[in-house]
């Protein structure tokens, strides 16, 4: 490292706070220049990358860290009137940005001055607005760790539930030292860990965002010329109440006592002392039924990740999704099971929705499986479910699910949710809400402790054959069937 540059460094933090500088760039004309260049390219990539990640024109944007608006220009013709706000720590480059880029664009009535204010401390609550999506491009590449901590928190405290913070950074692999410098391809750009430019592990992003209200997804490449990386923040929605620490903190010992449904995680998805049971047993079938690692996986109803300790690590980063509106036995999965750093290394995506949406990962699945979650829908939402998971399934896709069947008696269970409570259906129940959904279905004859499972397809030519589902016992060694 030039020791030079590196006494320079500790006298500031980023380039970015030295403002006299920055001032006198933008009053030589350099606006562009100083922000990075690439103008058009990355201006227009930011809307492009943002699109493809589900921006609306209906969604507030808040843009961090945005500069002279090299991609606020494209947000603003983008978005409805007054819906882009930015917060920057250079004025001179807000100026710039809102009198001579929107300006010649013709889209300053679409932005009111005030929505770009000055902010060091990424405050954006002066706004009196919450936020459906918030980005900070080209931020965290001149930040340290501590400043990148308070920016999640600030921005967590005006993000609507389910809002989504883009950030990208230069990425240090995980197993290197962090000490060393890295030059990333394709420009040969070098980043360090204590200087501007930073570089990050992902992992980095997981510790600073525990004990937020934030579930880090990682993107990856996403076509940006000097190599960055993106980053997602997924703001948690408040669905559940949080269960008393008291029971929650029980060890597993303690908790085998307790009722299915008490407030612990082993306990919330079902009796405590069959959790291992059936999260090895769902494994088990869905590598029967064909799954391999690089296939993607919805574990709808995922709780307390009683199948994800075991699919996350078999499957490849990215294709385990979990959706379940309780986002503490998520938390409690990672922390008492599976252990956070397999966030950094699986990538799994997880969802607080609680509509019965299967679409909200905007992916398609080779294996939907619902474990414990037909036992105690009504119909209404037994139709959502199987409706939406039909959408989101490759055509070789697989939906597996368990539920209780009752002998043929035409009672319809009541509409609702019935945790713990459970309901039951018949087979022509079940058989006519699948045909209602367009899906094809067999009763598998794998062992399940307390129901049976089925298996759903869009070609009932491509069921199981009934030669193969003789093999498929499930049968446990010491357990009664």
């Amino acid at each position: 490292m030039n020791p030079h540059r590196a006494s320079d460094a500790m006298t500031r933090i980023s380039f970015y706070s030295d403002t006299s500088s920055i001032d006198s760039a933008v009053a030589a004309g350099d606006h562009r220049t100083i922000v990075g260049g690439l103008w058009d390219e990355i201006g227009a990539l930011q809307l492009d990358t943002l699109v493809a990640h589900g921006l609306k024109p209906h969604h507030r944007l808040l843009d961090v860290g945005c500069g002279a608006l090299r991609g606020g220009v494209h947000f603003v013709r983008y978005l409805e009137s007054a819906h882009y706000y930015g917060l920057d720590i250079n004025q001179s480059l807000l100026d710039a940005g809102y009198n001579l880029e929107l300006s010649a664009a013709g889209l300053q009535d679409r932005l009111p001055r005030s929505h770009l204010a000055v902010d060091a401390q990424f405050d954006a609550t002066g706004f009196g607005v919450p936020f459906d999506r918030a980005m900070a491009f080209s931020l965290f590449t001149h930040l340290p760790l501590d400043l990148i901590r308070i920016c999640l928190e600030r921005v967590a405290d005006v993000m609507t539930p389910g809002g989504i913070f883009h950030a990208t950074y230069f990425e240090a692999p995980e197993h290197r030292p962090t000490r060393l410098p890295i030059q990333h391809a394709p420009t040969g750009l070098t980043t360090y860990a204590g200087s501007d430019p930073y570089h990050q592990r992902l992992s980095d992003f997981v510790h600073l965002a525990d004990g937020l209200a934030w579930d880090v997804v990682y993107a990856g490449d996403f076509g940006h010329p000097r190599g960055q990386k993106l980053v997602s923040f997924v703001r948690r929605p408040r669905t559940s109440a949080q269960p008393s620490e008291t029971t929650r903190t029980l060890g597993l010992d303690a908790a085998r006592s307790l009722l299915a449904g008490a407030e612990h995680y082993r306990a919330f998805v079902g009796p405590p002392e069959r959790y291992d049971l059936i999260g090895a047993s769902q494994f088990a079938l869905l590598f029967q039924l064909g799954l391999r690692d690089h296939h993607k996986v919805l574990d709808f109803g995922c709780g307390s990740l009683r199948l994800g300790r075991l699919l996350i690590p078999f499957l490849q980063p990215g294709r385990y999704h979990g959706l379940d509106p309780n986002d503490w036995l998520i938390d409690d999965g990672f922390t008492r099971e599976l252990g956070h750093s397999a966030l950094a290394v699986k990538h799994p995506r997880f969802s607080n929705n609680s509509d019965f949406d299967c679409g909200v990962f905007g992916t398609k699945f080779d294996f939907v499986i619902a474990q414990s979650i037909v036992t105690h829908t009504g119909p209404d939402l037994l139709a959502r479910l199987l409706q939406s998971a039909s959408k989101v399934m490759t055509d070789t896709g697989i939906f597996i699910f368990s539920c209780i069947e009752t002998p043929q008696r035409q009672v319809i269970p009541p509409p609702g949710w019935h945790y713990p409570h459970c309901v039951g259906y018949d087979e022509a129940q079940l058989r006519d809400a699948l045909s209602a959904a367009g899906l094809h279905g067999v009763r598998l004859p794998w062992f399940h402790p307390g129901a049976v499972w089925w298996l759903a397809k869009r070609r009932e030519s491509a069921l199981p054959n009934p030669s193969f589902l003789e093999s498929l016992t499930g049968r446990v060694l010491g357990v009664s069937p």
